[in-house]
This record gives structure tokens, C-alpha cells and sequence, in this order.
């Protein structure tokens, strides 16, 4: 009788998904055209051992199935698309960049888990990734369960996150299973919390007064970080020429996985790429930072 029903459960065709609306159909076309180093150098941050870090045998080739973790912190990345666009003229949101919001706005990159130090010591690697089983979603060819429903990224995510709609829904794919899945929120509330967060900033939608008057030009490093206020939760990652590249802040975690008020960086945030235009807060690597138009 045991085999019967074991075979039984093996055999039984899943319930297929409700079909996405019309206006928004995934397609596993992004991720089938980046491999994970693609992946690695476009978003500026190395790849997690996530699926290895909480295996009951990390020497397993699959890393086993990943538990959602606990985590400490929230790193909400915000990216400065003047920077970004020129070395990706290809992407959907780049062609649109001219006379956009993003075009004088920081815009989503997306909200990543992540250790505090004492967690990251224990876990030996910084933040979580691919939760809940997703290891397989990390190769070139991720099921189609991987992505999120589109129907579940809010229509402000094209304003506010254009990569998340753009290109196929190219970043939601690859920040929801990588990201999302190791929050406990299910993907709208990944998705509408990352906006939350955004909007929580000083300035306009997220956007200091500082930065986006100074659009072109250089600013001092120590009023750019000024500007965000609570210097201690903000990060800036520069290129080689001292632009800005990204902006990340630091929340708080909630009892339901939410981002709560923020809170100071993990040092292994502060001391990461993530921070590239300070590097040594006694010798700042950009004292001054260019703006990019």
C-alpha cells in the first residue's frame, strides 16, 4: 500500500499555474540568456554559496534543499541608471532612459537579505540566496517556477524598478527566486516592499535634493551621504572613475519579514564592494563623486 502511494504521488501531474494577464507574460527567455557570471559581473555583487551554507551536508552537488533563513538586516540596492545604461545600451529600460524618472532618480536594484556580523560568522558566507528549495533556480536553465507571477509586481515597479518589467520581467526573474524567496514574504510583498522602502528615503521618491540638483556634476562624498540622512545605514559603490553606481541602505528585519526603520550596516556591508566609493573611511577612495547625466 506504501509503494502504491508513494508511486501514486510521483505519477500525479501538477495543477498547472492560472495563466498571467495578457499584458504580462513570463518567459524564461532572460535567464536562459545569462549565465550565472553574466549575471555576477551586471549586477555588480558575487555570487552566493546559499544553497552550500544551510545544507545539512554542504559537500552535497545541490546544496540540498535551502531552509529560509534568519537574517538580521536588509540591504535595499538602488542603482543610478545614467551610470549603468552606457555599458547595457541593449536593455529595454536603457533605450527609455532619456527624459524618464530614472533618468535623475535612483531606481530599484532590489532588496537583499542579509547577515548581520554575528550571523554572517556563523554561516560563513554574508547573505542568503535561492531559499526554499531554489538551488535549481541559480543555472541558465531554471524551471519556470522560479519566476514570480508578473501579475504580482505592482504597476509603480515601472516606474520605480523599470528593469523589473522591462526585458521580460528580467530582474524580477533574477531578484525574486535569488532574494525574494529567503525573505518569508510571498513575491507581491517582496515586491511592494521594495518600493516601501525606496519611498521611505528623504527627497523625491527616494531621491535626496542633493542628487538630483547636481545631475552632471561632482558632489562631496560626505554630502552625498549626508544627504540620505543616518550616514551609518548608506553605502555608495563608485566605478574606477569615482561615478556613482549604486546607493544601498540598510533596514531593520520585522516578525513577518518586512523591512522595519533603518539601521546601521553590518561591517560586512561597510567593508564590501558595496561601499567602493569610501573604501577607507580614513582616506575615502572618491572624496568628490561624479553624477552621471
Amino acid at each position: 500500500m506504501c509503494l502504491l502511494i508513494v508511486q501514486g504521488c510521483r505519477t500525479r501531474p501538477e495543477t498547472p499555474p492560472p495563466p498571467p494577464p495578457a499584458a504580462k507574460t513570463a518567459t524564461v527567455r532572460p535567464l536562459d540568456q545569462a549565465t550565472a557570471e553574466a549575471l555576477d559581473i551586471e549586477f555588480g555583487r558575487p555570487q552566493a554559496t546559499a544553497c552550500n551554507c544551510f545544507a545539512d551536508e554542504p559537500s552535497a552537488p545541490d546544496g540540498g534543499a535551502c531552509a529560509t533563513p534568519r537574517f538580521g538586516a536588509y540591504l535595499l540596492a538602488l542603482t543610478w541608471a545614467p551610470n549603468f545604461c552606457p555599458g547595457h545600451p541593449d536593455k529595454e529600460q536603457c533605450a527609455q532612459l532619456a527624459g524618464s524618472f530614472a533618468a535623475n532618480h535612483l531606481t530599484i536594484h532590489g532588496l537583499w537579505p542579509q547577515f548581520n556580523d554575528e550571523e554572517a560568522k556563523q554561516q560563513r558566507c554574508t547573505y542568503p540566496a535561492f531559499c526554499g528549495g531554489l538551488c535549481e533556480c541559480q543555472g541558465p536553465n531554471a524551471p519556470s517556477r522560479c519566476f514570480p507571477d508578473p501579475s504580482t509586481i505592482p504597476d509603480t515597479m515601472g516606474t520605480y524598478g523599470p528593469g523589473y518589467v522591462t526585458d521580460n520581467f528580467f530582474l524580477a526573474n533574477h531578484e525574486w527566486p535569488k532574494h525574494g524567496s529567503c525573505t518569508g514574504m510571498d513575491a507581491r510583498s517582496y515586491f511592494t516592499s521594495s518600493i516601501d522602502a525606496l519611498l521611505s528615503l528623504p527627497g523625491d521618491q527616494g531621491t535626496p535634493e542633493l542628487l538630483r540638483d547636481n545631475v552632471g556634476r561632482g558632489v562631496p562624498l560626505s554630502d552625498l551621504r549626508s544627504a540620505f540622512g543616518a550616514v551609518d545605514s548608506v553605502v555608495l559603490r563608485c566605478d574606477s572613475r569615482c561615478n556613482l553606481a549604486e546607493v544601498g541602505v540598510c533596514f531593520g528585519v520585522g516578525d513577518q519579514g518586512k523591512p522595519t526603520p533603518r539601521i546601521p550596516c553590518p561591517r560586512n556591508v561597510t567593508d564590501s564592494t558595496s561601499n567602493s566609493c569610501v573604501g577607507d573611511p580614513e582616506r575615502p577612495r572618491c572624496p568628490t563623486v561624479s553624477l552621471q547625466a
